[in-house]
């Protein structure tokens, strides 16, 4: 008899439920949040088990890739799904959840989640600390300079060594701030120069990948984006059809549909947030920054006329994201068309 299991996912330990293709409960319990100890319960109360469920979270993919290594057949069914299937219980509690889990898995009606490799998390891991490196050094440098126009030190616009450099010059030995900004400066240079460092890996780490260098050859597209774009997706294969790449981005726009009454919202701004910010950038320098022509950029162009330039360069990144998806998977290059071709 086929048998179905629940894991409702906690820090120390996780509910498991275990249920037969009827939906009778055969077992409920606990066991520690370790691949070890969830294996060892499993494979004893459920050795038949044709599908263990559990919601995507902080330990889920260190989870399903610990699981999947002893060939057991675990799937990661999408958080925001299980919620609003779980919702519908009078009483929650790790039991009642993994219970509704198992019932999930039982039934089919869930959605899986593709879990990156280790390849990717490792990458992606790079990416997620370097821009909060960014954050860090720039909420340094806009506290700085608002300590310094409370004392009405202006300058322009400078990052990096420039900014300090331009600092020390306003900010002498005997000035009042001098104590106080110190610290930050020295702060801000280590941020500085561990930026470097992660910036000199991702550039290795492009030269190194032949499918990075031709999603570079996109305009507006560097090394950062490219690497980005490659460990988010991952498996270009799981999508369909690469328009519905910009819907897995958060890059369409929301849509609520009743009777009469069908309005289109603002994009809806799911999916990877950091992906999603370097391909608005993308298009940003595509529309203001580049100076080869193309049929992509006077598409953004024109369109910017009519509706706006932040919805055009939304627009343009959408349109960016299914390039790249097409370039990664047909193994091709971006061509540049001619204007008067156009």
């Amino acid at each position: 008899m086929k048998q179905y299991v629940g894991l409702d996912v906690s820090q120390r330990e996780t509910a498991v439920c275990v249920v037969d293709e009827t939906g009778r409960m055969i077992f409920e319990g606990r066991a520690k949040s370790n691949p070890g100890a969830l294996a060892e319960l499993i494979r004893k109360k459920a050795p038949c088990a044709e599908r263990i469920g559990f919601e995507t979270g902080a330990m889920s993919s260190w989870l399903w890739h610990e699981l999947t290594r002893i060939d057991l057949p675990v799937v990661c069914i999408d958080a925001r799904h299980a919620k609003a299937a779980l919702s519908v219980r009078m009483n929650k509690s790790d039991e009642n959840d993994a219970r509704g889990l198992a019932e999930l898995v039982r039934i089919g009606w869930y959605r899986e989640v593709k879990v990156k490799s280790a390849e990717s998390q490792q990458v992606r891991s790079l990416l997620v600390t370097r821009s909060r490196l960014i954050q860090i050094r720039r909420d340094l440098e806009n506290q700085i300079r608002a300590m310094l126009k409370e004392h009405g030190l202006l300058f322009e616009r400078a990052i990096g060594s420039m900014f300090r450099r331009k600092v020390v010059e306003l900010v002498d030995t005997g000035h009042v701030l001098r104590d106080v900004i110190e610290p930050l400066l020295s702060i801000h240079e280590q941020v500085c120069r561990e930026q470097e460092k992660l910036d000199k890996r991702m550039a290795g780490l492009a030269r190194t990948d032949e499918t990075i260098r031709r999603l570079m050859t996109v305009p507006g597209i560097g090394a950062i984006t490219a690497l980005t774009f490659r460990h988010t997706i991952d498996d270009p294969s799981r999508f369909r059809s690469a328009t519905t790449i910009g819907a897995y981005l958060g890059l369409t726009p929301r849509r609520k549909q009743s009777g009469e009454t069908d309005t289109n919202g603002k994009t809806s701004k799911w999916g990877d947030r950091l992906l999603r910010t370097y391909l608005f950038e993308a298009a940003s320098v595509l529309l203001h920054r580049t100076k080869k022509w193309c049929s992509l950029k006077a598409w953004g162009l024109r369109l910017a006329k009519r509706i706006g330039m932040k919805k055009a360069q939304v627009a343009v990144a959408r349109k960016l994201a299914v390039i790249l998806h097409c370039i990664w998977v047909d193994g091709t290059t971006f061509e540049w068309s001619s204007e008067k071709k156009a």
